[in-house]
């Protein structure tokens, strides 16, 4: 799987895209994008094949906004199907939120059992869901403070894209087993698994998003956080 993001960037679903396109050798089963806009509307759309075959220029019209996530579905046996194509998208009263990853918990079992004991409910066999709802668990913090807590609770090698009206978060594992690039575009930034798709988006490289590390990117610039 690989995961795309960016934030203050105009057009971006159109940027989006065509990042997908160097992105395609990491997932061929499907493909999916999320965008805000400024009034807070989420638009999202995702489909099984490849990105060329998922998105035409009606479709990307629609997603509106300069603010977004996108990313390509390698399928398996437990992660196949339209359902697990990503991003997510959950409602929440904090704020709705946007959701994808890349790697593999080694304990999402234990995370899911421990969620279903407090009465969770699954539509996908995705970590994204996993981290999803640990965020949500916690109502009375700020989400950053949401993140980092459900970040602690999850080993293995893996990357997330966290997005909400405003903001996007670029979140990697403490092992730095998965890579997560930053790139400049104009006057916004561009989040990868792999700097390959900062070329043809006109992004420069920045940096590597370090193990444990947590960067947001919001109207304040860039700032990171450590979790581990």
């Amino acid at each position: 799987m690989g995961v795309l993001g960016a934030y203050n960037v105009q057009n971006v679903s159109a940027v989006l895209y065509y990042g997908l396109h160097n992105l395609q050798h990491r997932g061929q089963e499907g493909a999916g994008m999320a965008t805000f806009n400024n009034e807070g509307q989420c638009f999202r759309f995702r489909g099984l094949g490849l990105v060329d075959s998922i998105f035409n220029n009606s479709v990307i019209e629609t997603l509106q906004g300069n603010i977004g996530m996108a990313s390509v579905l390698y399928g398996n046996v437990t992660k196949g199907g339209l359902d697990n194509v990503q991003p997510l998208f959950f409602h929440h009263r904090s704020g709705d939120f946007v959701v994808a990853s890349d790697g593999q918990l080694i304990n999402a079992k234990q995370i899911a059992e421990y969620l279903d004991r407090s009465g969770t409910i699954f539509h996908t066999s995705l970590d994204s869901e996993l981290m999803a709802h640990l965020i949500k668990k916690r109502n009375n913090e700020d989400r950053i403070h949401n993140i980092i807590n459900a970040l602690n609770m999850m080993d293995g090698g893996f990357t997330f894209l966290i997005m909400t009206q405003n903001r996007l978060y670029a979140c990697r594992d403490k092992y730095g087993i998965k890579p997560l690039v930053i790139g400049k575009l104009g006057d916004g930034y561009v989040v990868s698994s792999e700097s390959c798709a900062f070329e043809i988006m006109g992004a420069e490289f920045i940096r590597d998003v370090e193990p444990g590390e947590i960067v947001c990117f919001d109207d304040k610039g860039i700032r990171s956080n450590r979790y581990a």
